[in-house]
């Protein structure tokens, strides 16, 4: 070999050499950055697991919030409709009050009438007579005497007021 160049001392050497750094670079170097490899994989492969389980549970929480939301919607719905079923009572119910108010006004309208009627057909007996009874003074003035008058005036009264009750 030592035509090739080689001594064998010096490649004895190396090789002890070699194996002495490789049996230190194994149990210094090589096992801590292994084992440590080894803690990184595992954090890697937790916050993965993490990640995943989050994702899921986010999953979870959308489909809750989801039918959260629907009930929620259905509820507005039926209080919406009772909402609306309410005002259609209440409609009916002011409706049913106006014309009861109505038909009373119109009442108190009819007797109002009838009594301002009555009062005036009294009111124009009182002046037919007070008239009736101041033409037949002019009259009976001029054509009777004083005594005839009073005769007259009187009967006539008393049969007036008797027609009037």
């Amino acid at each position: 070999m030592e035509k090739l160049g080689i001594e064998p001392t010096l490649l004895l050497a190396q090789i002890l050499n070699f194996l002495i750094i490789a049996f230190v670079l194994t149990k210094i170097l090589y096992k801590p950055i292994l084992q440590l490899l080894d803690k990184r994989k595992k954090t890697i492969e937790e916050g993965l697991r993490l990640t995943q389980k989050m994702q899921e549970e986010e999953g979870k929480l959308e489909q809750k919030k989801q039918k959260i939301l629907d009930i929620a919607r259905t509820e507005a719905k039926e209080i919406i409709e009772e909402g609306r079923k309410q005002a259609k009572e209440e409609e009916k119910e002011i409706l049913a009050s106006a014309r009861k108010e109505a038909e009373e006004i119109i009442q108190r309208g009819r007797f109002e009438v009838t009594a301002q009627r009555t009062e005036m057909e009294k009111d124009v007996k009182k002046q037919t007579v007070a008239l009736a009874a101041a033409m037949t003074k002019r009259i009976l003035a001029s054509v009777l005497t004083t005594d005839d008058r009073h005769k007259l005036i009187t009967k006539q009264i008393k049969e007036l007021s008797k027609q009037n009750q």
